[in-house]
């Protein structure tokens, strides 16, 4: 079974960047626009990982990791801010809220899969890391 990522970013351009590449990679991606999307989707799909921007409509990305890691069920599950914003400021508020790492857009797609991978463990095999 491949381990699951949630994508959120309110761009859709950032969606047909990641997806493919997360697909290609063995991944089930499920993608989200907003936080309040994100949040019911972690809640009933349970990812192995997210994949969170932090500039977005309604709940932005930090206030949205503290809220999922607040619920016992999605506590555990790694988060990886995907942002355009990489002040060390940023950097340390994303971490505080719950991050397992950042990113900086554009990512380079091989980046991207290596955080995963140390994250969570490759797609193939047996289950490693964080999730079921």
């Amino acid at each position: 079974m491949s381990k699951k990522i949630l994508m959120v970013d309110d761009d859709p351009g950032a969606h047909l960047i990641i997806v493919p590449v997360l697909s290609k990679a063995g991944y089930s991606v499920i993608s989200a626009k907003n936080g309040e999307q994100a949040l019911h989707l972690a809640l009933n799909e349970r990812p192995d990982l997210i994949i969170l921007d932090v500039i977005m409509p309604g709940i932005k990305g930090r206030d949205l990791c503290k809220k999922m890691k607040a619920y016992d069920v999605l506590k555990d599950i790694a988060v990886i801010f995907l942002t355009a914003k990489d002040s060390e400021d940023d950097i340390k508020a994303e971490m505080d809220a719950g991050a397992a790492t950042h990113l900086t857009k554009p990512v380079n797609p091989t980046d991207l899969l290596q955080a995963i991978n140390g994250i969570i463990g490759p797609h193939t095999g047996h289950s490693q890391g964080l999730g079921k």
